[in-house]
């Protein structure tokens, strides 16, 4: 029996501009350009994000081979460090603006969807190195000021929006287990990060409100939810999933879905004191 996709199905792929793009023509380096630039030995046989797939300059092609593979919808991000000329003040590069138009138009113009994310982990490092990064609320608007030049600039054509892939990577890569530049172990700094990156997703999706100019527009958050099982039936073991769920799941997800943390996560973080988060 012949199995056919509904007509509105997506058949899509996923990506992201620092996989994709290269460090061609930006200002500013992200944690993964400043990472590779010092420490090469961090990345898999010292392949780094200088060139990455050169989709910069081979995008058309690129595009032209994705639609020949079928698929009608791809989701990719705009990076900060390309699209902004002046971190703090958020004003844009032109060249950056002419090239994330053109790829948008191409998508379009192939019948390939665009879904554009505005932060895959990349971090313009200037950011980190003078205000601490995620860690600084001063940094989230900087961000909200970037993602409302995204969506002024490009949601005229672009309905599918989110605010950042996989938040807990940015956590727990950074500063708890060593695997995301600035490679930090601290415990409380973690806690800070994830919450003033929700606030900075929740912000964000206030603005898109504010400035949408598609009827049919969405926007949300990218989540790695993972299942947590404990290793025997011992109650230590399933305290230690249950919490692993709160941290490692709910945390986002209920932030994100129901507009606030849940309340036993915080009291476990707040009786710790070591987690305490302002």
């Amino acid at each position: 029996m012949e199995l056919k996709f509904p007509k509105d199905f997506w058949l899509g792929a996923a990506t992201s501009g620092p996989q994709l793009e290269g460090r061609f023509n930006k200002k500013h380096a992200n944690i993964f350009d400043y990472d590779f630039e010092k420490f090469p030995e961090h990345f898999w046989h010292g392949i780094g994000p200088d060139v990455a797939s050169n989709f910069y300059n081979d995008f058309r092609e690129d595009i032209r081979l994705m639609k020949k593979a079928g698929l009608n919808s791809v989701r990719t991000s705009i990076q900060w460090s390309r699209l902004i000329d002046d971190l703090e003040e958020g004003t844009v590069n032109p060249e950056a603006v002419e090239f994330y138009n053109a790829v948008i138009d191409e998508f379009l113009s192939n019948g390939i969807r665009p879904i554009i994310n505005l932060h895959h982990f990349d971090l313009p490092v200037e950011l980190l190195h003078k205000y601490g990064g995620w860690a600084n609320k001063q940094v989230i608007s900087f961000y909200v000021k970037y993602a409302e030049q995204c969506f002024r600039l490009f949601g005229d054509r672009v309905s599918d929006w989110f605010t950042h892939n996989e938040p807990m990577v940015v956590v727990e890569g950074g500063y708890l287990y060593q695997f995301h530049y600035p490679d930090l172990v601290d415990g409380k700094l973690a806690v800070q990060v994830a919450y003033n990156l929700q606030l900075a997703s929740s912000l964000a999706i206030q603005k898109y409100r504010e400035v949408n100019q598609n009827s049919d527009g969405k926007i949300g958050i990218i989540l790695n939810l993972s299942p947590n099982y404990p290793a025997s039936q011992d109650k230590e073991d399933i305290a230690a999933a249950h919490f692993a769920d709160l941290w490692q799941n709910r945390l986002f997800m209920d932030a994100s879905v129901k507009g606030k943390f849940p309340n036993e996560l915080v009291e476990i973080l707040t009786l710790s004191q070591f987690f305490r988060v302002t």
